[in-house]
């Protein structure tokens, strides 16, 4: 029968486990890696967040605003007339 490993058996051998592989692999692996940003493009990506969660804020209020005057012209925010229900 075909039935799937037993992910409790600790004797398996995989091959992807980080804990098993070799250090020299990993090491290896890791050159290819910047170690840090450079201070300029840190500063640059830096510069864009910010400007990005200014814009969005910015567009966000104008179509809020937006959404409240078309609310407002189709009724939407008035408060709803009684109806007497004779009993």
């Amino acid at each position: 029968m075909n039935q799937p490993p037993n992910p409790f058996n600790s004797n398996q051998q995989n091959p992807l486990d980080p804990l098993q592989q070799d250090q020299s692999e990993l090491n290896r692996e890791n050159e290819q890696l910047p170690k840090a940003y450079h201070p300029a493009t840190k500063k640059t990506l830096q510069k864009l967040f910010l400007f990005l969660i200014v814009i969005g804020i910015a567009v966000g209020g104008v179509l809020s605003v937006g959404v409240i005057a078309l609310m407002q012209k189709a009724g939407l925010t008035n408060v709803p007339a009684r109806v007497n229900n004779p009993k």
